[in-house]
């Protein structure tokens, strides 16, 4: 299966950011959680059917506060290849930057942090 990753941060409140995304891509599972430091934290997960994969291909989302005005978003998408050579036909990497695009449409500025194409967690043990 592979995966691509985004870390981006977003001039936004956690809030708007969160219903925006949950109720766009939000389609399996949406929960925040919050704790008395008022630290903000998000998880939204989502399938899109993808026709070049013919299969749906997996997004989830992870957002926590860092200030009133802005939230770190952390994207990864996850897409089974199709036929005997498992090609994904860069369906992860597609569905990864809807999301991206989705906010940018939405009125939101994004600064693009860090970005994992064919992500793996190979690459996080080795970090």
């Amino acid at each position: 299966m592979t995966s691509h990753y985004v870390r981006c941060f977003v001039k936004g409140s956690f809030e708007n950011v969160f219903e925006v995304l949950k109720r766009a891509f939000g389609n399996v599972y949406a929960k925040k959680f919050d704790d008395y430091r008022e630290l903000f934290r998000g998880v939204i997960l989502g399938e899109e059917y993808f026709f070049r994969v013919n299969s749906d291909v997996a997004i989830l989302i992870i957002l926590e506060k860092r200030s009133t005005e802005e939230t770190e978003v952390e994207i990864i998408s996850c897409a089974g290849g199709a036929g005997l050579a498992g090609i994904s036909y860069s369906a992860h990497s597609a569905y990864a930057n809807k999301v991206k695009d989705f906010l940018a449409d939405s009125g939101f500025k994004i600064d693009v942090k860090e970005e994992i194409p064919y992500f793996s967690d190979y690459r996080t043990r080795t970090a």
